[in-house]
């Protein structure tokens, strides 16, 4: 197939016309005689304009109805980069009426891309036609890189769970990182930071030398489960084993654990053991199981030479453990576990299988607690004292507005007749009178449906336009299906959901019916090729397992991507569905339980997702207990949509004074008038004193956040400063 080299010099032929249609953008058809509706282009993917696409994301075509399917022949295609051609092929998929592009090879990161396509046909009538189309998309920049900053993430080519930490930053609202491979790390590109994160991966002597010189010359290292090398500077003494899966416990009143849970909770993956020398502080100690201590510390910190350097020391590898938690246990990937006939993702957690019984993968008995969640809060706290006396760390607040808890309100419809009609009428008449959509006051929710279900186009087109998030329940029949069956049923039901309903925005979340799990990532690289980026897929039942506890299975409250087995990032962001209407729970008490931990002392913060079928009042339930307490009602799409916004928006050129603290700020469009910024209270003992933006006095509020005192404040764009000591508008600004 020849290369369309001069798409953009073709003549509009006679008939050939330009039609705009909103979401989809501009179509080029072929109009032959006739009285009846020609065939058109009817969407593209990625659509066009989109930004932050995936490398791997399906590139298609796909024409409307009145087109004889067998008779497409491609005339031509094109796919370019700045102006070069990129290597591909191109297929009609007659099933779709779609063609779909393949390049030879993945596509570049953060970069835009034109693609052109045309086909020869006829329409149904038998009249020939030609239909052609053209677009642009952007790729995702690389999810490893931060905005740059005091802060060096220090990471191995080989060892794929390293580059997580640019994630667990992320999460923790803190943007202003750099993202390094070990081999090219010198003694002057360390000079530039204030702080490292050196993941688990074997080091050199030079290399550990040179770590050594670093940290007595003033710098802050974390080193994550480090080599042995190192063990001599973090004054600790190997002491040749480790333990797997086990427990550690929070050392609450040192001031990195304050405000962190007092319980034991679980890590994965395997732990050396060492013991400490003198003048080195534990943090955290190793427990084998939830009551059992050992004399091995998990988390410490020492004080080195006079410079102010510091070397903290994670036994484990926080980031691998992060996601075994998050994502379950890889060695039971693909095993039916919990006697329920569909693989799901609960069997990754399920211990009790007849035969092969072992623990829960997660604590059950703990599973109030995000222990995720508590070990990556446990990292900033860590971080904010040892960068005492250099720059303050500024980071953003987790959801708009400083709100603590958000309900994202998920339904399942099954084919009902008007059951997602109802319920979000219902949410219409129960939200706040003259509410503001973009600023998460109204009560907003998503519904996937089959396309039997009563919803008519037309009203999905009015719902959509009122900021409800429509999309298709993707149903594999409950059966297991590998990643390529699944990857075909999951592109056949977004064609037909679309050809349904053809003016809603393409679909970026989804519960698959029955919840089929059978790889450990098969179905986030799915979804990430066909732009859907936010998965409720871990659903929290059956009833005789959880038992009545309300929680958190997978340790967290909080949106997060997804890792591939070897640790590799997917740009799919994980929410489990918390609340399950299904699921045998004390309703709405399960609902209270988890808001109110949210919004009281523990601090357990969470975005929660939810699950009803419009089969009882679990939806009423919901905004019930939300709006007692001003919690936000929101879509997946809101979520995606403030997740990605929150993560794009970043401070940068951070500079520190001795008493002012100066940084740029970059709030994304997306976040609008919601983003909150926090800087430590306190630094060097003097309090803070005002912040300006632009020079002009900006409101700010005193909160402290899991043990630690935050300035918390509002983020726009611009230029900032935080003075510390006392200043004659000190007692003006604060918003108490």
């Amino acid at each position: 197939m020849p290369a369309l080299s001069s798409w953009g010099g073709k003549k509009l032929s006679k008939g050939l016309v330009l039609i705009w249609a909103p979401i989809l953008g501009a179509m080029f058809a072929w109009f032959p005689s006739g009285d009846y509706a020609p065939p058109v282009v009817s969407w593209v993917a990625p659509s066009a304009d989109s930004r932050d696409v995936d490398p791997d994301a399906a590139i298609m075509v796909t024409f409307g109805d009145g087109i004889d399917s067998a008779s497409v022949r491609i005339n031509s295609f094109w796919l370019s980069a700045a102006n070069v051609t990129v290597e591909a092929s191109a297929i009609y998929d007659e099933r779709n009426r779609s063609v779909v592009l393949s390049p030879a090879i993945p596509l570049a990161i953060s970069t835009k891309y034109m693609a052109a396509i045309a086909v020869d046909a006829r329409d149904n009538a038998g009249n020939p036609l030609t239909l052609s189309r053209r677009w642009s998309f952007t790729t995702r920049r690389d999810l490893e890189q931060g905005y740059g900053g005091q802060i060096l993430i220090i990471a191995s080519a080989s060892q794929h769970f390293t580059k997580y930490y640019s994630e667990i930053l992320r999460t923790e609202g803190i943007g202003s990182f750099e993202s390094i491979e070990l081999s090219q790390v010198t003694d002057q590109l360390l000079d530039r930071f204030s702080l490292a994160i050196l993941g688990e991966m074997p080091l050199s002597e030079a290399q550990a030398a040179m770590f050594s010189s670093w940290v007595q010359r003033g710098g802050d290292l974390i080193s994550m489960r480090p080599d042995k090398k190192l063990a001599q500077l973090l004054g600790l003494k190997y002491r040749g084993a480790s333990m797997n899966d086990g427990y550690l416990l929070i050392d609450t009143a040192v001031d990195p654990g304050r405000g962190i849970t007092s319980k034991t909770i679980q890590f994965h993956g395997a732990a050396d053991l060492y013991t400490r020398s003198e003048g080195v502080t534990e943090i955290a100690r190793l427990y084998r199981d939830a009551s059992s201590a050992t004399l091995y510390p998990a988390i410490t910190l020492r004080q080195i030479g006079e410079a102010g350097g510091q070397a903290a020391t994670f036994s484990y590898d926080l980031a691998r453990s992060i996601v075994y938690t998050r994502q379950g246990n890889p060695a039971w990937v693909g095993d039916e576990r919990d006697g329920s006939p569909v693989i799901r993702p609960t069997d990754l957690f399920f211990g009790a299988k007849k035969g092969d019984e072992h623990p829960d993968w997660n604590d059950l008995d703990r599973v109030a607690i995000p222990v995720v969640d508590e070990q990556q809060r446990l990292l900033v706290n860590m971080m904010n004292p040892m960068l005492e006396g250099k720059a303050p760390l500024p980071r953003l607040w987790y959801f708009p507005k400083g709100h603590k808890a958000v309900l994202v309100m998920t339904g399942d419809d099954h084919g009902t007749r008007k059951g997602s009609q109802k319920s979000f009428d219902e949410l219409k008449a129960n939200e706040p009178r003259g509410c503001s959509l973009v600023d998460w006051e109204c009560y907003r929710a998503t519904s996937w449906m089959y396309t039997t279900s009563g919803l008519t186009a037309e009203e999905a087109r009015a719902y959509a336009a009122a900021g409800f998030d429509i999309g298709v329940h993707v149903n594999t029949g409950c059966k297991n299906v590998e990643p390529s069956e699944f990857s075909g049923i999951f592109s056949r039901e977004l064609h037909d959901f679309r050809a349904k309903y053809r003016d809603l925005p393409a679909q970026t979340g989804s519960r698959t019916h029955c919840l089929p799990w059978s790889e450990w990532a098969g179905t986030p690289k799915v979804e990430a090729r066909y732009g859907v980026r936010m998965d409720l897929n871990y659903y929290y039942w059956p009833p005789s397992w959880i038992k009545d506890r309300p929680g958190f299975m997978t340790g967290s409250g909080l949106p997060m991507r997804f890792a591939d087995l070897d640790g590799t990032m997917i740009d799919v962001y994980q929410l489990p569905t918390h609340l399950v209407n299904e699921s045998g729970m004390s309703f709405p008490s399960a609902i209270e339980a988890l808001l109110d931990r949210a919004l009281g002392p523990e601090g357990y913060y969470g975005a929660f997702g939810t699950h009803y079928d419009f089969t009882d009042d679990f939806d009423r339930q919901l905004t019930a207990a939300a709006k007692a307490r001003d919690v936000p009602l929101v879509s997946a799409r809101q979520l995606l949509d403030w997740t990605d916004g929150r993560n794009n928006s970043h401070f940068a050129h951070i500079a520190w004074g001795g008493s002012v603290l100066t940084f740029d700020a970059f709030a994304d469009p997306r976040t609008g008038k919601m983003l909150r910024g926090m800087v430590p209270a306190r630094s060097g003992g003097i309090e803070i004193s005002g912040i300006t933006r632009g020079g002009m006095p900006v409101d700010y509020k005193t909160e402290t956040i899991k043990g630690a005192v935050y300035a918390i404040f509002p983020v726009e764009s611009g230029t900032y400063g935080v003075s510390y000591g006392h200043s004659q508008t000190a007692d003006a600004n604060p918003a108490e």
